[in-house]
């Protein structure tokens, strides 16, 4: 069965991951944390080295036994997640910036990723809109 799963193709999604952060470059985005919303899919291969089917061990045992991203043949959204919110720590001045740190970075970090596309918002900035940058990526 294990055959059936190489290289198969999964999406995560991200969806509205609400974060505090320095980025813009009006005199008062410079100055205090403002909303930011995140969306995200990530398009990612996983070839597993075996299939889980009723054994509960072997899932426990793949548990224990997979916690650095290097011993993964799939890509743990938690470990995603984190990365992107540690990522504001830089307080990029442009949304641009984060974009292009996140097209150089993400495919470096994570080569499970094919492709991924990610949108970063500011929901606040005006009354009337919301502001959002999109960048996309393939392999």
């Amino acid at each position: 069965m294990a055959s059936n799963l190489k290289n198969k193709q999964y999406t995560i999604c991200l969806e509205e991951l609400a974060l505090e952060a320095i980025i813009g470059i009006l005199p008062d985005e410079r100055e205090k944390e403002q909303r930011i919303l995140i969306n995200a899919e990530f398009v990612c291969t996983w070839n597993p080295t075996f299939y889980f089917d009723d054994a509960n061990s072997k899932y426990q045992w793949f548990l224990k036994n997979c916690d650095s991203l290097e011993s993964q043949e799939f890509l743990d959204y938690r470990i995603l997640r984190d990365f992107i919110k540690e990522s504001f720590a830089h307080q990029f001045g442009l949304l641009e910036e984060a974009q292009s740190y996140f097209y150089h970075q993400i495919p470096l970090r994570f080569p499970q990723i094919q492709a991924f596309w990610i949108q970063i918002t500011k929901p606040e900035i005006f009354e009337d809109c919301k502001i959002s940058i999109k960048i996309n990526y393939q392999k």
